[in-house]
């Protein structure tokens, strides 16, 4: 495995995710693509507050604080009465509940509050490059690497089969990418497992005609530049 950083500061990826730098992983051929280090959290793991998701905050003494349903803006904060604004992008329901009790601490004698999710944005993935239909799907139905790509309408002609890149944010506003040989994850003689997908993960065909790393990252650059 190599790891290294593009000196590249990219834009915005995802909606708000901003990427200053690029982790790059390479996962050779022979390499079972079902043991890639970053294979996604079981579905027991608490759900994370999103941009969009609605919420309902209540005070048991103090109801006319409550907000039946608050929204998490674009920048990941919520709007509350006496403290204004409070982070809750990124965040589980637990958490936001403990932050904002200790926001509300200074203005309220120990405040008790019961936070629940009622709406949430559906997890999405996002495949680009060469397929026929470029763009954002639902997880639930794209839920691996390959049933992403058909999702998006297969490969076209000039999709390099060989190189495809599987993109996950990470810690430290970082992208971690793994290329993966989709000709061999469906060759008969390789028992490889399929490639698990988690909210937020790109997928990106390269065109055959860019058979060098260098050349395939550059123009995974100018995609999120376009």
């Amino acid at each position: 495995m190599i790891l290294f950083r593009l000196p590249n500061k990219w834009p915005a990826l995802l909606g708000s995710f901003s990427l200053m730098t690029l982790l790059v992983s390479f996962v050779l051929a022979q390499k079972p693509a079902g043991r890639a280090e970053d294979a996604p959290s079981s579905a027991s793991d608490a759900y994370r507050i999103r941009s969009g998701d609605k919420l309902s905050i209540k005070f048991l003494y103090h109801p006319e604080l409550s907000e039946p349903g608050v929204v998490v803006r674009p920048d990941g904060l919520i709007t509350l009465p006496m403290v204004d604004e409070v982070s809750a992008k990124g965040l589980t329901v637990s958490e936001l509940k403990a932050s904002v009790e200790k926001a509300y601490s200074e203005a309220l004698l120990n405040p008790v509050v019961s936070v629940n999710l009622v709406e949430f944005v559906a997890p999405r993935v996002y495949v680009g490059g060469q397929v026929t239909r470029p763009g954002g799907y639902e997880l639930r139905a794209g839920e691996t690497l390959m049933k992403a790509i058909i999702l998006a309408g297969g490969f076209t002609r000039e999709a390099n089969r060989k190189m495809v890149l599987h993109a996950r944010p990470v810690e430290g506003g970082k992208l971690k990418l793994t290329t993966f040989d989709v000709m061999r994850m469906l060759s008969d003689s390789v028992a490889a497992q399929e490639v698990l997908l988690q909210d937020g993960d790109y997928v990106f065909v390269p065109d055959s005609k860019l058979p060098k790393m260098p050349r395939i990252l550059n123009a995974f650059e100018r995609r999120f530049r376009a």
